[in-house]
């Protein structure tokens, strides 16, 4: 197997050799930090009341950063919200219409289709990412290679070692990669194009943490002449839960999950003190998110004093706050007031916007179509322009939009009547007054769902929500999803 640490110095000086280096110092790396499955109750500083896992780490980036408490991923399941992160484009505008991506398909993001590490990378970053992908690729299996046998400690093993992934993240804006697929085939990891190895699901955060960690080892070695962006989606505290032995115990509930998460900020704790010992604290921007809410009941550990989705209703796949709301946090030395809070309704498609604000990069009409830049909220200034409306997405492709402090859901709801006595057509909620999104007021208000109603048509047949040349979506758009039942 190759050395992970010396082939990131080869790229490092791959870069120079090759003039790619901008002598950018004054430009802030980059590291966005994405917890897979993580509640918005889960960190103590978000819900203080009920969050009884240790969170030290995150905490501090709290204290030393900005806590957004109305931040939103697209959708509330893994695929769709990650090809927002990245693309700076609602997820239901591409052909993946409903559930998660499995592998072994081209890749979700078109090639020629900007992405934020391509943007970081137009800026002069060197781009990498850790982790997990989840976005689609396709697998090129050499002739006569073979999956391993299952074992109990790996997880779908996935491709054979070998197997060449063409269109993967070293194709999508990233100069160098090393993870997986998707959790079901965590056990395959690739770098860069290739699955190199399988490896035990236990050990996967802690090889990617310490990858990371070492990158920035590696990097602060060097001149300092060419500022990086680092993507780092981990695996946790996603199924498989599979907590490292000397984590048993410290989760502040006995239960696998919350010791889980503990050793998920362990992970950012460490990238935290990599950054400072290396004396790059102070000119590194870090992200904290998360891709949905937790994948386990919301009333799971209530008995213990623990809310995993905090005061919101529902979890992960779920069009209700708790799907999709997540704990949000940017740590901006010199920019961002530390300690200080932000309740503006953002998206984590607005990271694009954002950054391309700050590079003064002009976007062109088929970039970032969703995205709305929060750069002045960074800088306790008032925007410009400003998210005033926001689509949701679910597991099944149901929508719902917010506007402001009202958010439409359309869905029946068979606990209000109408005065017909049947069931409301729709869901309408007040989520400034009414978080927990507890009464249905649609039948109150019609002409407000029937603003919205209008709205979300309108952002549906726009190809965008942002000023520009009107964009086409990649597939037929199916609003009402009248098909589709269950929760």
């Amino acid at each position: 197997m190759k050395n992970k640490k010396s082939i990131y110095t080869a790229l490092c000086a791959a870069l120079c050799c090759s003039g790619m280096i901008a002598h950018a110092a004054s430009k802030p790396n980059v590291v966005l930090i994405y917890a897979d499955d993580m509640g918005y109750g889960e960190i103590q500083r978000f819900h203080p009341e009920a969050s009884k896992v240790p969170t030290s780490h995150l905490n501090q980036l709290c204290d030393e950063g900005m806590m957004f408490t109305d931040a939103h991923t697209s959708a509330s399941i893994c695929t769709p919200s990650r090809y927002a992160l990245l693309t700076g484009r609602y997820n239901w505008r591409s052909r993946h219409q409903r559930g998660v991506a499995g592998g072994g398909k081209p890749c979700l993001i078109a090639p020629d289709r900007m992405t934020l590490a391509s943007l970081f990378k137009e800026q002069g970053y060197q781009t990498s990412m850790f982790g997990k992908w989840h976005l689609d690729f396709q697998y090129q299996v050499p002739e006569g290679a073979e999956k391993l046998k299952t074992k109990r400690e790996l997880w779908y093993y996935g491709a054979p070692v070998g197997t060449v992934i063409p269109d993967g993240p070293v194709s999508r804006g990233f100069d160098y990669y090393l993870g997986f697929h998707h959790s079901s085939s965590m056990s395959s990891v690739i770098e860069n194009d290739q699955v190199i190895e399988y490896l035990s699901t236990i050990n996967m955060m802690g090889r990617l943490t310490d990858a990371v960690v070492s990158s920035i080892d590696e990097f602060a070695k060097g001149e300092r002449d060419q500022p990086f962006f680092i993507y780092f989606p981990i695996n946790s505290p996603h199924k498989p839960v599979v907590p490292r032995e000397e984590w048993k115990g410290r989760g502040g509930i006995d239960d696998p999950y919350t010791e889980f998460v503990a050793q998920t900020d362990d992970a950012v704790g460490q990238v935290l003190a990599a950054l400072e010992r290396n004396g790059l604290k102070e000119n590194t921007i870090v992200l904290f998110g998360t891709d949905n809410g937790c994948h386990l009941p919301a009333d799971t550990f209530l008995e213990f004093g623990h809310e995993v989705s905090g005061p919101l209703r529902d979890r992960k796949t779920s069009i209700y706050e708790g799907g999709h709301r997540i704990p949000f946090i940017v740590r901006w030395p010199g920019v961002v007031a530390a300690g200080s809070k932000n309740d503006e309704l953002i998206c984590m498609s607005d990271l694009f916007a954002t950054f391309a604000e700050y590079f003064a990069f002009e976007l062109a009409d088929d970039t970032a179509e969703d995205s709305i830049s929060f750069l002045p909220l960074l800088k306790d200034a008032e925007p410009k322009v400003k998210r005033e409306s926001i689509v949701h997405h679910d597991f099944k492709g149901r929508f719902a939009i917010r506007d402001d402090e009202w958010k439409l859901i359309l869905r029946t709801d068979d606990k209000v009547k109408n005065a017909a006595g049947l069931a409301a057509e729709f869901q309408l909620y007040n989520v400034k007054e009414d978080i927990a999104e507890s009464n249905n007021l649609a039948n109150e208000y019609p002409e407000k769902v029937d603003v919205l109603v209008a709205l979300l048509k309108k952002q549906i047949a726009d190809g965008r929500t942002t000023p520009g040349e009107l964009q086409q979506n990649d597939a037929k758009i199916d609003m009402w999803k009248k098909n589709v039942s269950g929760k």
